[in-house]
């Protein structure tokens, strides 16, 4: 993925398959996303340094608003990490299947993270 001055702000988008796992329950949903973007570099074997990983308000064709994880390298890189959406899809899809659902659940049940309604007024957090 490759960014200039005019696409600081974009990102790559990590949407986990767990919204139905989690009944769709949008504060659950970001405390579970908040720990797997703690883990997102381990999972990608990625340097943290170079890399920037937030919760975001994300939106589908509809309009629909849900969250989700947003990847981007850091803007003062003097080189871009080539990050590839199917690569990075497949990793963390394995990783939560070796996870499972519920120890994902129990991991993030003691993580302090803001709630949904939060995200969706800040789009990102926490901003970079």
């Amino acid at each position: 993925m490759e960014f200039n001055e005019n696409s600081r702000k974009s990102y790559m988008p990590i949407e986990p398959d767990i919204h139905e796992q989690l009944n769709w329950d949008y504060d659950l949903i970001v405390s579970c996303l908040e720990y797997i973007r703690n883990e997102i570099p381990h999972i990608l074997k990625i340097d943290s340094d170079k890399v920037e990983v937030f919760l975001v308000s994300f939106y589908n064709f509809l309009g629909q608003h849900y969250p989700a994880i947003g990847i981007r390298n850091k803007p003062d890189l003097k080189e871009n990490i080539e990050l590839d959406f199917f690569e990075i899809e497949e990793k963390v899809e394995n990783w939560l299947t070796n996870l499972g659902i519920e120890n994902l659940k129990q991991k993030a049940k003691d993580i302090k993270v803001i709630d949904w309604k939060t995200l969706e007024i800040l789009k990102e957090y926490p901003k970079f």
